[in-house]
C-alpha cells in the first residue's frame, strides 16, 4: 500500500470523527497482532521439528505408501540409501463387541511396529515396560489396548 492510499484512507476515517479514526487504528494494530502471533507460533513449531524430528518420527526420513506395502523394488532402494530402516504399519478398521445381545461397533486406528522400532531414541510406556512385552498380548499397554500409551523418548 503505498503512503498516498494510506494518507486516503486516513483522511476519510477522520471525517466521522476522531472516534472512528481510533475504531480503525484498534483494528490495524489487532490484525498486525494476529500476523505476528502467528508467525511467531510458525517459527516455534518449525525450530521443534527440525531439533526433534528425527526423534519424533523414529528416524530420519519416512516414506508412506497408502493402502500398500513397499514393492521389492521400492524397498531395495530404500535399503540402498539408508543405514536402518524400521516397518511400521497403520490403518483404520472397525471393531465390534456384543453385550447383552447387542453388537456394539467403533472405529479403531490400528498401528504395528516392527522389532527396529523406534530407529532412534527410545520408546517408553506407561506403566513401565519393554515394547516387546506391550506387543505380545499380555502387557497392560499390549493386547486390545495396543501400544498408545508409548512415545517415542524425548518426544
Amino acid at each position: 500500500m503505498s503512503l498516498a492510499t494510506a494518507a486516503r484512507f486516513a483522511r476519510r476515517e477522520l471525517r466521522g470523527g476522531v472516534h472512528g479514526f481510533r475504531i480503525f487504528i484498534a483494528c490495524l494494530a489487532l490484525g498486525v497482532a494476529a500476523i505476528a502471533g502467528v508467525g511467531s507460533v510458525r517459527t516455534a513449531i518449525e525450530a521443534g521439528l527440525s531439533d526433534q524430528g528425527a526423534v519424533l518420527l523414529g528416524g530420519d526420513a519416512q516414506a508412506e505408501f497408502t493402502y500398500r506395502f513397499a514393492s521389492d523394488e521400492e524397498l531395495a532402494w530404500l535399503e540402498g540409501i539408508s543405514t536402518d530402516i524400521s516397518a511400521v504399519t497403520d490403518f483404520r478398521s472397525m471393531a465390534t463387541v456384543t453385550r447383552d445381545g447387542e453388537t456394539e461397533r467403533g472405529l479403531t486406528q490400528v498401528k504395528s511396529v516392527d522389532d527396529a522400532y523406534p530407529l532412534l531414541g527410545e520408546m517408553l510406556l506407561d506403566p513401565p515396560m519393554p515394547l516387546a512385552q506391550a506387543l505380545d498380548g499380555g502387557g497392560a499397554a499390549g493386547g486390545r489396548h495396543g501400544a498408545g500409551a508409548g512415545r517415542p523418548a524425548g518426544a
